[in-house]
């Protein structure tokens, strides 16, 4: 089994933004390499390693294709604790949040298109804004020069980020229930 990290395994630096292009070609390639029909002819032991390394393959593309999975792993290198019970948003953000929630359910009840639609855009500059503030820590990531407020600010960002998600998906119920 490979002892490299995902981005090493597929020739990348490790980053929040990464030349897609360049993993999708990298991954053709050890597919190739690493399918098990291509290596029949060896023992059991090196069948299974072959088979390890191709599903170590597919794991690690699945996750550096994701910006959102991607984000998670590159945390997790740097010890970012994402454990149940760790993913404290700020009370602020939260409080955002119930208003948001309170004007969705309204519209909701009303069945009011028109502001469900307003929504959106509205979650949208939210996304944006939040975006706006790790942007420049994404953009210029270095592995050996990020600090401890910096991986602070990404992990916040992307509980954020996942709590909006679920937003959305109340959003798309309303839009497909009418």
């Amino acid at each position: 089994m490979t002892d490299n990290n995902y981005f090493t395994h597929f020739g990348l630096e490790p980053g929040f933004n990464i030349d897609e292009g360049q993993l999708k070609k990298k991954f053709l390639e050890l597919s190739r390499t690493y399918h098990p029909d291509f290596h029949t002819h060896l023992s059991e032991e090196e069948q299974t390693d072959v088979l390890e390394l191709s599903s170590y393959t597919n794991l690690a593309f699945k996750t550096l294709k994701n910006k959102d999975a991607r984000m998670k792993y590159l945390l997790g290198l740097h010890k970012v604790d994402f454990a149940e019970g760790n993913q404290f948003l700020p009370q602020e953000f939260l409080m955002e949040m119930m208003d948001f929630n309170e004007k969705l359910m309204e519209a909701q009840m009303d069945m009011d298109e028109k502001v469900v639609s307003e929504l959106k855009e509205e979650l949208k500059d939210i996304e944006n804004g939040l975006l706006g503030e790790v942007q420049e820590l994404m953009d210029g990531y270095e592995a050996s020069k990020i600090s401890e407020a910096d991986l602070k600010k990404l992990k916040d960002y992307y509980f954020k980020k996942k709590y909006l998600l679920r937003i959305h998906e109340n959003l798309d119920k309303f839009a497909n229930a009418n």
